[in-house]
């Protein structure tokens, strides 16, 4: 069982001797280097282990360094300054304009590198003319060097670390690393003679057939009977059926569509920068195989705008990224990051071929994360988002549904404030006042959907929309401090049964 090299691996000697345990704890990522197991099994056993008492599991967060998608692009070219210093050292002086023609790279990088070597002292420049200061070699190349490190997982004291995250090459995120620690009772499991023995708990037909000296792992096929606790209706579907009939009362229709979604849909025709850190692999979930269908006028035009931008008597001008957009990746098929992917199908297939009809849509649906479970993060959640599309629409209209909807569901208390997200503007945040905590809390995102998003679509009209993550909702209206109480290895099963739900549908 996995759950035995876990726990094996937090014995040093991975011998089950009480007198060999001498490390009793292990970050998760360094018992899956030496058990050969992948993260997530490490993971799912660490809490399967947890909810069983024999370990203790505790989230450690920090910061690390990693290259953005512009540091891997240095790290295979070489920095802008290394590559220009270099090209001037070889050749002695080099004439300004002569950079140009010389050093393959966008003016506006090859500026940039000059500024940075003339504020290290590593050229100077003299009517025109560039000059190497060969003292400065080391320095350039323990620059350049760094990005090694960093993609390497190492730490640096480089000083000009700072410098390179300013310049958006390298980014400074956080990471949660969970450390494993054996319990009491964990270790007297490790001193019981019979946990050494080896057991089968998954048949097979080799097995079956030759059974005979086999140990065969015991299962009770007695249920428990529950009795009146038994087919009770979870707290979690009770809330979604409360958020979908206040949808429902307020004239709204709801959209469907699939976890697996295409870039294209996902970020693409949403304006999210191709840089953008959402798309990493570190907070989306990509998938090997297969390819996303894609209408391709709309590709084109959402390619023409992002690279662009368009004129508009009504919007004025947008100019769009002024950047270059790499179709090749659209197609690449990921498990939606959010729902109003949906909601952007929803525009192209029911919207904008029916530009004269108001509509309104809702999602009650999930979405998938790439990142590690902890008391505020899930790795897949339940996302309600309202859109609606009419005549004349303004951010007053946004406010007076959002204002509705949030009274139905038993939220009064509620105010807005600015804040940012790559497809709309202007954006808010909603807070609402919580009497039990006395204090405002977020509890959802809102805005009108910028003019860019909607020009690929033939759209000159707004849509403004508005969405929250229910688990955190439901977790905020039952008082409860811990996401992961409703979920996993982590739930109490009797608290869930014995749960009064009035706490769910009452004012907040």
């Amino acid at each position: 069982m996995e759950e035995k090299n876990v726990i094996k691996m937090l014995n040093k000697t991975d011998k089950v001797l009480l007198s060999n345990l001498e490390n009793k704890e292990m970050f998760s990522n360094e018992i899956e280097l030496k058990s050969g197991l992948d993260r997530i099994t490490v993971i799912n056993s660490a809490r399967k282990l947890f909810s069983l008492s024999l370990v203790s599991i505790e989230s450690i967060t920090g910061t690390t360094l990693r290259l953005t998608s512009l540091g891997q692009k240095y790290l295979k070219e070489g920095l802008p300054e290394y590559r220009v210093f270099n090209f001037v050292r070889r050749n002695e002086t080099v004439e300004y304009k002569q950079l140009f023609s010389s050093v393959p790279m966008e003016k506006d990088e090859l500026n940039a590198a000059i500024g940075v070597l003339k504020r290290l002292l590593a050229i100077s420049v003299d009517n025109g003319r560039i000059t190497a200061n060969a003292g400065k070699s080391a320095e350039i190349d323990e620059r350049n060097a760094v990005l090694q490190s960093v993609e390497k997982g190492q730490k640096t004291d480089y000083a000009g670390t700072e410098d390179l995250i300013r310049r958006g090459i390298i980014e400074q995120v956080d990471e949660i690393r969970e450390k494993i620690s054996i319990t009491p009772a964990g270790i007297k499991v490790l001193k019981d003679a019979g946990f050494n023995a080896e057991y089968i708990d998954k048949l097979s037909a080799s097995n079956i057939k030759n059974w005979e000296g086999l140990n065969f792992r015991e299962y009770s096929a007695k249920p428990e009977i529950l009795n009146s606790l038994s087919g009770k209706i979870n707290i979690k579907t009770k809330f979604i059926s409360l958020i979908k009939d206040a949808m429902l009362s307020m004239g709204f229709s709801e959209m469907h569509s699939n976890y697996i979604e295409s870039t294209f849909w996902n970020f693409d025709v949403m304006m999210f920068r191709q840089d953008h850190p959402d798309r990493d692999i570190q907070d989306t979930v990509y998938l090997n195989g297969g390819k996303g269908s894609i209408p391709v006028g709309i590709l084109k035009n959402v390619k023409d705008v992002y690279e662009r931008g368009f004129f508009s008597s009504k919007y004025n001008e947008s100019i769009g990224y002024r950047r270059k957009f790499d179709t090749s990746k659209s197609d690449s098929l990921i498990m939606r990051g959010h729902t109003t992917a949906t909601t952007f199908r929803y525009i192209y297939e029911f919207i904008s071929k029916n530009k004269d009809k108001p509509a309104k849509f809702f999602s009650v649906d999930k979405g998938f994360r790439n990142e590690t479970m902890d008391n505020t993060h899930l790795l897949e959640l339940y996302q309600i988002e309202g859109v609606v599309y009419d005549d004349n629409l303004t951010v007053s209209d946004l406010i007076g549904y959002i204002r509705q909807f949030y009274g139905k569901i038993g939220i009064k208390k509620i105010r807005l404030k600015p804040t940012y997200n790559p497809y709309t503007e202007p954006s808010l945040e909603i807070q609402a006042f919580s009497p039990k905590l006395k204090r405002w809390l977020e509890v959802g995102n809102s805005g009108v959907f910028r003019p860019e998003t909607l020009r690929p679509f033939g759209i000159s009209k707004n849509i403004v929309a508005w969405g929250f993550g229910m688990e955190r909702m439901l977790n905020l209206k039952l008082g409860m401090a811990d996401i992961r109480d409703l979920y996993g290895a982590y739930t109490d099963i009797d608290l869930l049964r014995e749960m009064e739900s009035v706490r769910a549908f009452s004012d907040f």
